[in-house]
């Protein structure tokens, strides 16, 4: 003889309401809530419409898998949690409206098993241990309190930052620059960011600094991780350099060498970019020429600002707010090979700029500029 039903979950059952994390997976905010208020997770989908079943034997990995959620099963979740829909579509990326469009009921799916699609782990300092944000294809990013870098390569890992201050003084110029030009500002930083891990790749440029910092973050045994994170403050430097060279190559006496000349007092050792040292400079350059200072559209500078540089910059426009978010033009992905082993662009056959490395899907030929 069976027992009888359980009564099913009301916002008495969940009094604890965890704090909203911008960014957070919903996979991480329900494992957080369920835990908070001493639930089981599959109890709790249950109450969302789903089937608690339908987990993981080993049950729900945030960092592994998220659950898409249909727009009926957010209303009962709002309920539940005494929020507003929108405030939590408004925080939970899987929850907005084109996610929940696309929803067939509520199921866990893993997460794609490609760079950049992985979730971060979140800051425990300033967010909560535990949770996962979206990466939404960044891989990385320096949390806003300048005290940890989150990765979500690996299955995911933080950086504690906090023996290293340069890194964090690296923030606060970046931070400045970004509040100086708006989305441009972070969008060279990602170019330039490109660069320097060009550069630690080949051990160029910076690589006894780096090495150093690698040692001090003790990550001497994994600086393929570190490396994203002890190439910041030359990132921020050359990002700088190049924004002088986006105010002055639209004007008739822009010289690229001469350019390049001052990069390399800005941050090579010897002062001197070599030869082989400035590849990624020249792919930059190719994409960022010079040209004629037409007025670019926008209604505001910061819009007129973003229009000017190349298209690839523009994959989608950064809405997203923090370090490391507006797309570079340098489409080569670190990890991979500098050439491109995955494929080739059947439209230009890797001769394009945004297809040396791997193809890209908004591909112009080989006979066009991107921008």
């Amino acid at each position: 003889m069976t027992g009888p039903e359980p009564a099913p979950l009301t916002a008495e059952d969940l009094p604890i309401r965890v704090p909203l994390i911008h960014g957070e997976t919903t996979a991480s905010y329900l494992t957080r809530t369920a835990t908070a208020n001493g639930l089981p997770t599959p109890a709790l989908l249950d109450a969302l419409g789903g089937d608690g079943g339908a987990l993981p034997e080993d049950g729900l990995t945030p960092q592994r898998e998220e659950i898409r959620l249909p727009a009926e099963a957010l209303a009962r979740l709002a309920l539940l949690v005494d929020r507003d829909a929108d405030q939590l579509a408004r925080a939970l990326p899987s929850l907005t409206a084109e996610q929940l469009a696309g929803a067939e009921g509520l199921h866990v799916e893993p997460w794609p098993d490609e760079l950049g699609a992985a979730p971060l782990p979140a800051c425990p300092l300033c967010m909560e241990p535990g949770a996962w944000l979206t990466a939404n294809g960044h891989r990385w990013h320096p949390c806003g309190c300048g005290r940890r870098w989150m990765a979500g390569d690996d299955g995911g890992y933080l950086v504690d930052t906090g023996r290293l201050p340069d890194l964090s003084r690296a923030l606060l110029r970046h931070r400045a620059l970004v509040h100086r030009l708006g989305p441009t500002g972070d969008a060279l930083t990602s170019d330039a960011h490109q660069v320097m891990l060009w550069w630690w790749v080949n051990g160029q440029i910076g690589a006894q600094v780096w090495r150093e910092r690698e040692d001090a973050l003790g990550l001497g045994r994994h600086r393929r991780r570190a490396a994203p994170v002890v190439v910041y403050p030359e990132t921020v430097t050359l990002a700088e350099a190049m924004w002088t060279w986006e105010e002055r190559r639209r004007k008739s006496a822009a010289d690229p060498e001469k350019w390049i000349a001052e990069v390399g007092r800005l941050i090579a050792p010897t002062g001197v970019v070599s030869r082989r040292e400035r590849a990624p400079l020249d792919y930059w350059l190719e994409l960022h020429r010079p040209e004629s200072a037409g007025r670019a559209p926008g209604g505001t500078t910061s819009e007129r600002r973003w229009n000017r540089l190349p298209e690839l910059h523009h994959r989608p426009h950064p809405e997203e707010h923090g370090p490391l978010r507006a797309p570079s033009c340098l489409m080569w992905v670190y990890g991979l090979p500098l050439t491109s082993t995955t494929g080739v662009c059947p439209q230009c056959n890797g001769r394009a700029p945004s297809c040396r490395w791997v193809p890209y899907p908004g591909c112009t030929g080989p006979g066009r500029r991107t921008r």
